[in-house]
């Protein structure tokens, strides 16, 4: 007969049973030795509540799920994921057996006989331990005379798992200029409107209307439909080409990785060995005709437990080839001369003369197709070499790390034009070919002594960067060489206190060295110090905690060695001489310089409600000195520290996470305020209004009291009043000399994440909204100047206008004007009087936008025994719903360089991506 006996836990059973609405976590809690202990206080982070373990470590606490558990002094933490009724806790602690048979020691005596061995264990004055436990004996060694030591056969568990993920991408670009295609190259001439064909270097589009010619059908080198005439009765009037450059592209991204992995009791089953491989291939099509990259990746990692060592290893391989860079300004070339083709020319006829030169609509311009069309199919390549290694050991109290990295760059760019380019007559051509060499090792060594509420720790961090690169230029037979040697060394104490039911506090105090062969001064004394501290359950409001905090730090730094200064070229020409930009010169040097120094306060709030749902706050002001900058000297491109500036302002941010609205519906919802200044304290004597980026004629400047990188050029003349003065002919006037005209800088930038969670589903959005700052669309300038913009085509035949304004003797203006008067030469009209660029004050335009960064959708999927393997995702990214300027998304650089922010000349539009991301674990 089975009987089933259960231990005295049926009372607490019985009595719990009805108490379904509060949950539990159960537990054995480990100390910082990894070993049960009683006493031991565990606490919930989010309702407040502790319990003590009992004398097997064992605790039942309050929680519910997502809540933190820490215990030892907060060393160790633990979510909450599945948390039970105390009724399923008790039960499942309560063992069950079933009888077995009763043995009688008087009746085994009648049919046993006791047999007597002199050599059992039991008689024998040697004992054995073992601390095997249940595991199979691997080795036994005597310890001491009749003690020996049994020790287990550890067990090894050799595991794989990987994962493959592909995604397919579809981009289109996003606004561009509107052009008009209404009229024809040509200009006005005896008081009539005449179309110039390609052959007379015509450039403007100031001609008659297209639908009054037609094509005459002959044989003209230029035209496969034959030269433009007056239209006549019974013919067909003549269409205008479409040269858009621009077309819908299909990229892939292909990732593959597997990982071998040993497991082993010793470690509790940690990772002993792990080797992982991880192989990539992407193709990136450029929204241009006939432009694509390639990339190839391959990374593998090892990590290992040797000797109580930690060893992780890394070693990648990158290799990226593409049909061209944008380098040279090749691709702005491109989009320009698209943009600037009349309407009654077709770029896509034929890129090239019978001659064999470039076929384009002027001797001036240059046709895309001619642009890209290249014998090599990749005229840009880089190859990336790393690897890392890192060594970790830990004691009771102290952590000691090394970690070393080497990183081999080559970059090789092939840059040509060919001959009948405009600019370049003859062609040119020129390889360059960079070289880095990036050597890094970080020692970092922390000594954390004591335990309980008050924690110190002092920590001493080494790090040595030997930075080496070369450049060569075939074209000008030139080759650079930089080489810098830079020390940090870094020493820090932090005390932290934490007493989970009033607060929490710490400070952080320390001091750096920089040691740079390049620097002209050493820095000794580079302070710091950060504090914090967290008041808990403020105003006796359970789950309500405040964190104050504020930071002072200095460092010191110098411009990077890889990076190059070429494109400052840009600044030596003119914007009408632009098609002559060909970028050779580097920096002469990187010696001699003084380091840039900063100085940088911070202070802040944290506002939070069972820690997901409160505000945070921040306030920062960043001193640059000495900051460093290019100019030419003597035809020489120099690096000097010429200008000191404030970057300052604040980040608000609101956060609202992990809210659950039902068992399976959830939702977080984040909005962060942003708001800075970056303002020019002081500038070198003769250099103040330095050109940092831009042309001769319209540039970014470091100017005293205005903002880092404002644009400064012309603009219209006016009296003390602020009137604008009209001159003779009825126009406004141009006013001589430049000045500061718009400012990049936004008034605030606020940006939104949403996420919503159904079951298998998520749901993200991120979009922004920037309110303020201005650029100087050069590219609605120069579309002007030509006749080419939608402006100029709808405005042109305007009459008898009125500008608002005085005339030199301070009257009203009452003169009218004709917007484009066939019976004056073009020159006079309204747009080409002013030049190529016009007053660049006149097209300062607004730079606010409304933008999603980002919409996706995922589902995952429960694939046989694996649970959440598949991943599908569809997204959306850079979707810009509304901007205030006309023409390129304002977020573009002029000429793709770093600060080019804020100057629009035929920058390239941004573009929107549509994809399908699907990822299998395995």
């Amino acid at each position: 007969m089975n009987k089933v006996y259960y231990l005295p836990f049926l009372l607490a059973v019985n009595y719990f049973s009805g108490q379904n609405s509060q949950l539990y976590d159960s537990r054995i809690f480990l100390n910082e030795k990894e070993k049960p202990q009683n006493f031991l206080k565990v606490l919930n982070k989010n309702s407040g509540v502790y319990e003590f373990t009992d004398e097997e470590g064992f605790a039942i606490i309050a929680a519910k799920q997502y809540d933190t558990l820490v215990w030892n002094n907060g060393k160790n933490k633990a979510v909450v994921y599945y948390p039970q009724e105390l009724k399923s806790i008790l039960e499942s602690r309560v063992e069950k057996k079933n009888t077995e048979n009763i043995q009688n020691k008087d009746y085994d005596s009648l049919i046993f006989r006791d047999l007597k061995d002199e050599f059992s264990i039991e008689k024998s004055s040697q004992r054995v331990t073992a601390n095997s436990g249940f595991y199979d004996v691997r080795k036994l060694k005597e310890v001491s005379k009749d003690h020996f030591k049994l020790k287990m056969r550890s067990q090894k568990l050799l595991l794989f798992n990987g994962s493959f993920t592909t995604s397919v991408d579809v981009k289109n670009r996003n606004s561009v200029p509107e052009t008009q295609n209404q009229y024809v190259q040509g200009r006005s001439e005896a008081g009539k409107l005449i179309w110039k064909g390609p052959e007379t270097g015509e450039m403007f589009s100031f001609g008659p209307d297209i639908s009054t010619l037609q094509f005459d059908n002959q044989p003209y080198e230029y035209d496969e439909n034959g030269k433009l005439i007056p239209l006549t009765d019974g013919n067909f009037a003549a269409k205008a080409y479409q040269n858009d450059i621009f077309k819908t592209t299909v990229g892939y991204n292909n990732q593959l990785r597997l990982s071998a992995f040993i497991k082993s009791n010793e470690y509790k089953y940690d990772d002993l060995f792990r080797i992982s491989l991880e192989l990539g291939q992407q193709k990136d099509q450029a929204y241009f005709i006939a432009q694509y990259s390639i990339l190839n990746s391959l990374k593998t990692k090892l990590s290992s437990k040797i000797l109580k060592f930690s060893l992780n290893f890394v070693f990648s391989y990158d290799e990226n080839k593409a049909t061209n860079s944008n380098r040279i300004g090749l691709f702005n070339r491109a989009y320009q001369n698209s943009l600037l083709t009349p309407a009654s020319f077709s770029n896509k006829q034929d890129a090239f003369l019978p001659n064999g030169l470039q076929r384009s609509y002027g001797q001036l311009a240059d046709n895309p197709g001619f642009l890209f069309f290249q014998n090599n199919k990749y005229n840009y390549s880089t190859k990336r070499r790393q690897f890392n290694g890192a060594i970790v050991r830990n004691w009771n109290y102290i952590r000691f790390s090394i970690a070393q990295s080497y990183e081999n760059d080559v970059f090789s760019n092939l840059d040509q034009y060919k001959p009948s380019t405009s600019g370049f007559p003859y062609g040119l051509r020129s390889e360059r070919i960079q070289n880095n060499r990036l050597y890094n090792s970080n020692i970092f060594l922390t000594y954390s002594p004591g335990e309980g509420d008050w924690r110190n720790t002092f920590s001493f961090n080494q790090i040595i960067n030997n930075h080496e690169s070369e450049i060569y230029n075939s074209l000008i037979n030139t080759k650079y060489a930089y080489q810098r040697t830079s020390q940090d060394y870094i020493f820090e104490y932090k005390l932290n206190y934490e007493d989970y039911n009033d607060f929490e506090m710490g400070i952080n105090i320390g001091n750096s060295f920089y040691i740079s062969n390049t620097s002209l001064k050493n820095n000794y004394f580079l302070p710091k110090a950060a504090a914090y501290i967290t008041f808990v359950n403020i105003f006796n409001l359970h789950h309500i905690n405040f964190k104050i905090l504020g930071t002072y730090t200095q460092q010191s730094s110098e411009p990077e060695i890889t990076r190059s200064y070429a494109s400052y070229a840009t600044t030596f020409f003119n914007a009408q001489s632009s098609s002559e930009y060909f970028p050779l010169q580097e920096a002469e040097s990187y010696n001699n310089l003084s380091n840039i120094d900063l100085k940088e306060w911070k202070a802040g709030f944290r506002l939070t409600s069972r820690n997901n749902l409160g505000v945070e706050a921040e306030y920062f002001s960043r001193k640059i000195n000495n900051d460093v900058f290019p100019v030419f000297q003597n035809n020489l491109l120099k690096l000097k520290n010429l200008a000191d500036h404030t970057y300052s302002g604040y980040e608000i941010n609101f956060f609202y996470e992990n809210i659950y609205l039902g068992q399976d519906f959830r939702m977080s919802q984040k909005a962060s305020f942003f708001k800075y200044r970056d303002v020019v304290d002081r500038v070198d004597l003769g250099y103040n209004h330095l050109a940092v980026s831009g042309f001769r004629d319209i540039y970014k400047t470091i100017s005293e009291g205005e903002v880092v990188g404002a644009v400064m050029g012309s603009y219209f003349k006016t009296n003390a009043n602020g009137e604008i003065i009209i001159d003779e002919s009825g126009y406004p006037e141009k006013a001589e000399g430049m000045k500061i005209i718009a400012d990049p800088t936004p008034d605030f930038v606020v940006k939104f994440n949403h996420n919503f969670s159904y079951k298998m589903f998520s749901l993200d959005l991120n979009w922004e909204w920037k309110k303020g700052g201005q650029l100087w669309n050069g590219t609605q300038a120069v579309l002007d100047y030509y006749g080419r913009s939608k402006t100029s085509g709808d405005e042109r035949n305007i009459k008898n206008y009125i500008f608002q304004g005085v005339n030199a003797a301070g009257n009203t203006n009452q003169v009218p004007v004709d917007f484009y008067d066939p019976g004056q030469d073009v020159s006079q009209n309204r747009w080409v009087r002013y030049g190529y660029l016009g007053v660049a004050e006149n097209y300062v335009q607004k730079a606010d936008y409304i933008r999603i960064n980002t919409i996706s959708l995922t589902a995952k999927f429960d694939v046989g025994k694996f649970k959440r393997a598949l991943d599908i995702t569809f997204y959306v990214n850079n979707i810009i719903l509304w901007q205030a300027n006309q023409g390129a998304d304002s977020n573009q650089n002029f000429y793709d360089t770093d600060n080019g922010r804020g100057l629009d000349f035929f920058n390239l539009p941004s573009y929107k991506t549509f994809g399908c991301m699907v990822s299998f674990q395995f």
